[in-house]
């Protein structure tokens, strides 16, 4: 299907958050002013030590020596893309250090991290998914997929999921779909949703029969701070959060809105719509508001 656009959940979710930010950022390639690169960096850290180890692990690898993989990894990684100068301060920096270790040390236990059954059971990871839905292309990297005894199970790593979708807040997808409220964080985990589930169901991995679940996991998602008498201990623990009956019990209501985000970007319409919530809901925390013809006349109008 030569003629298909594939587009990411990405580039989607920003159409859907404003037409005129997806147009300023992805049409115009307007740079955005400069922010710190603390967290992406921090974020490659931690997801290529989990690909490396999971890449590394047999399915049947003793836990104590994927633990060790690991922490080794980890300490490669974090020398890779972390730079001091980047950093406030070397107290911060060395927290921050004992932060994404301690998230990585609680992911990989032992004792029953949920990383040593990712490791062991994954088949894939950084792996490029494309699907085609009633002719409309997603296309993505998804972080690591499993081979459970029902079938695939894809996970998506994140520093927390806090704010991802749950079966209660799904309901404001049919209200952003209908201009009534404005959700495009939400909006974009539905997304994500559908392009990894479609996605991996049109893969080499796939076979017939097979469950296909998906899951947002959060390496960093609690972390705690203790005082001791030679100085600090940090500890983290992640969660997992999955979405998979959520895209099973609202799958009209999303392919709608991949729809509508899908033919936006196609017929290149960037005019702000709903603009009200936009302005109320988007436009506070936009890197572009500066420079965007809507937000400024709003403001002169004022």
């Amino acid at each position: 299907m030569s003629d298909v656009v594939y587009l990411s959940p990405s580039r989607l979710a920003t159409y859907a958050d404003c037409q005129r930010k997806y147009d300023h950022s992805y049409e115009q390639d307007v740079s955005a002013p400069e922010q710190t690169l603390l967290y992406a960096n921090q974020g490659k850290a931690y997801h290529e030590t989990i690909e490396a180890v999971c890449n590394a692990t047999d399915p049947g690898e003793d836990a104590e020596t994927i633990h060790d993989r690991a922490m080794e990894a980890f300490a490669e990684k974090w020398e890779e893309h972390l730079d001091s100068d980047e950093y406030s301060s070397r107290a911060h920096e060395a927290y921050q250090r004992a932060e994404n270790r301690a998230a990585i040390d609680a992911f990989f236990a032992p004792d029953g991290g949920d990383g040593i059954r990712h490791a062991r059971q994954s088949v894939a990871t950084e792996i490029w998914v494309e699907c085609v839905h009633e002719g409309l292309g997603l296309h993505g990297y998804a972080d690591n997929v499993l081979r459970t005894e029902d079938g695939l199970h894809v996970i998506d790593y994140k520093r927390n999921v806090h704010g991802i979708i749950t079966s209660y807040t799904a309901q404001y997808l049919a209200e952003h779909l209908n201009g009534e409220t404005h959700e495009p964080g939400r909006v974009k985990n539905a997304f994500q949703t559908a392009a990894y589930v479609e996605g991996i169901k049109q893969s080499d991995l796939y076979e017939a029969g097979m469950d296909v679940r998906f899951s947002f996991y959060g390496v960093l998602h609690d972390t705690t701070f203790e005082s001791t008498p030679t100085g600090y201990e940090v500890t983290a623990s992640g969660r997992e959060r999955e979405t998979t009956a959520i895209y099973d019990d609202h799958y009209e209501v999303i392919w709608d809105l991949v729809e509508d985000a899908h033919e936006g970007i196609r017929e290149q319409a960037y005019d702000p719509e709903p603009f009200t919530l936009i302005s109320e809901e988007a436009c506070g925390d936009c890197d572009y508001r500066e420079m965007c013809p809507e937000h400024l006349a709003a403001e002169v109008q004022r």
